[in-house]
């Protein structure tokens, strides 16, 4: 999720306008605002080297100090930009004062293209797996977008939102309305953690997502409009695994569905200047909407050649309507007309809930402001008769009368269907403890259907295959687990026992480490 930018010009006029007139007055205005824009582009090292000219020719002073301690910043030295920015005005000063304390405990590993940084502590079990995303990444997403940078990209894993908000321009509030959990800002990626949310979130594939961006400016600079940035991230947000477009979930298809027979959609000018001063709702509507407008010009209009298409005019200084209807063949009002009549077409599998609110719930929220039903992670439970059933199942098993739980998790779910993740997952734990390991199987899958970023799911369904020896098939369901919450020991223990099986040594002493740590350190 990308933030807005303030233009260089207007930065310029903010730190300059001060300055003594003088012969070369004119030309430091004009190597700041050079500098300026060569960090907005997040070419760093072109940026250091107009930034230590300037300093060489003017000598330290208000305007190259802050030049350099700018740049000091992006190159993630935070110590040596907080020393040259003290407690001046600007707000990089505060963010750099942040950035020294966030970063105290943790350590930095280095792969062939990115620089990433972890907290210490259990999100050290991030490390190989993070790695393996973002290279991969660089490599399919690149390939796509025509662009492979030279420098080693920083990324920062972070502990909760409160650390994402102390090293953004976001306030606490902000991330906790939207649903923000990473940005692609000042030349980095910040990611949170997953351990910070109560049931994980797909974090691997945000970290392919947030590299998108990254790779959209470093090609076009700030030529492309936000709708169109999110749009591109989230249709190749799964690359790193596959084919893109593979990451909308069901319910949120669903969502838009709905809101386009509503005619409510979100336009594009509103999720200018970010998608995280949406709401919960708009901003799930919103991602669906520009998904979904990315993929039909990628099947319908030249898939990779037509965002190619698309970036090359943007960058050549076209604007996006202008772009989009060249390479689309029609005008912008035509493609947009088009593009809802491609959503109205799109088949939704009978049974998908629209959830139009996100399930992300940070574990440092407060209990009063969480959102109504998150905790069901689906489609709230209201029928007292529902949920009387449930809760008669959870008292059943609990006492070991595994049969008579399973009856009665069965009345609830025929009720409801596939559309309480909770309580499909307690129902067939129920039936694997019956020895009905075919049927569990079945419900698994069918609430992964609607459902397909919750791991639990995931992880029991790993562990139906891993107890009828369908290796395979269990280390995919582990490793789609681990996608979304890693620091379950229960799913590297089974990763584990997979790889053994699979002849993997190197990925099951990835997975023994992991769960060593887990289970050394977990309080």
């Amino acid at each position: 999720m990308r933030l807005w930018r303030m233009p260089a010009a207007a930065l310029v006029v903010a730190l300059v306008a001060g300055a003594k007139a003088s012969p070369g007055a004119d030309a430091l205005r004009t190597g700041f605002g050079e500098t300026l824009e060569e960090l907005e582009a997040w070419d760093v090292s072109a940026a250091r080297k107009t930034a230590e000219a300037l300093l060489l020719r003017y000598g330290h002073g208000s305007v190259t100090d802050e030049l350099l301690g700018r740049v000091r910043f992006f190159e993630g030295d935070y110590a040596g930009a907080a020393d040259i920015l003290g407690g001046g005005p600007s707000d990089f000063a505060r963010l750099a004062k942040n950035g020294v304390a966030e970063m105290r405990n943790t350590r930095e590993v280095e792969s062939a293209h990115f620089r990433l940084r972890v907290p210490d502590g259990e999100d050290q079990i991030l490390v190989p797996y993070a790695l393996d995303t973002l290279e991969r990444a660089w490599q399919a997403i690149g390939d796509d977008l025509k662009e492979h940078p030279p420098e080693k990209i920083r990324v920062e894993i972070l502990r909760d939102a409160g650390a994402l908000s102390r090293m953004s321009p976001l306030t606490d509030g902000q991330i906790h309305e939207s649903g923000t959990i990473a940005l692609c800002k000042f030349a980095k990626l910040m990611v949170v953690s997953p351990d910070a949310l109560v049931t994980g979130y797909p974090w691997q594939d945000t970290l392919a997502h947030e590299l998108t961006h990254y790779l959209i400016v470093r090609r076009n600079g700030n030529t492309v409009p936000v709708w169109l940035h999110e749009g591109i991230a989230k249709f190749e947000e799964s690359r790193w695994r596959g084919s893109p477009g593979q990451s909308l979930a069901p319910t949120a298809a669903a969502c838009l569905a709905q809101r386009v027979r509503q005619r409510r959609l979100v336009t594009f000018a509103r999720i200018s200047p970010s998608m995280a001063l949406l709401s919960g709702e708009d901003a799930t509507v919103a991602f669906a909407e520009v998904f979904d407008a990315i993929r039909y010009l990628f099947d319908e209009r030249g898939g990779v050649s037509a965002l190619d298409g698309v970036l090359d005019r943007l960058r050549a200084g076209e604007t996006d309507e202008r772009a989009i209807a060249e390479v689309a063949g029609e005008s912008f009002p035509r493609f947009q007309a088009a593009w809802k009549e491609y959503l109205r077409r799109q088949p939704l599998p009978a049974g998908i809930p629209p959830v139009c609110r996100g399930n992300l719930e940070f574990k440092d929220r407060p209990k009063d402001e969480k959102p109504e039903g998150s905790q069901e992670f689906g489609i709230p439970i209201d029928d007292p008769v529902v949920r009387n059933a449930a809760h008669l199942g959870a008292l059943l098993q609990a006492r070991g009368r595994v049969a008579a739980a399973a009856y009665e998790y069965a009345r609830a779910e025929s009720a409801i269907g596939a559309r309480s993740p909770l309580l499909s997952n307690d129902y067939a734990l129920a039936l694997l403890h019956a020895s009905r390991d075919a049927d569990a199987e079945s419900l698994l899958q069918a609430s992964l259907r609607p459902f397909p970023e919750v791991a639990q799911t995931h992880l029991h369904l790993g562990e139906v295959y891993l107890a009828e020896q369908r290796w395979a098939r269990a280390r995919d369901e582990l490793l789609r687990a681990n996608a979304i919450d890693p620091f379950d020991p229960r799913v590297h223990a089974g990763l584990a026992q997979a790889d053994l099986q699979l002849s993997d040594p190197a990925g099951r002493a990835r997975e023994l480490a992991a769960l060593a740590q887990l289970t050394g350190e977990r309080r």
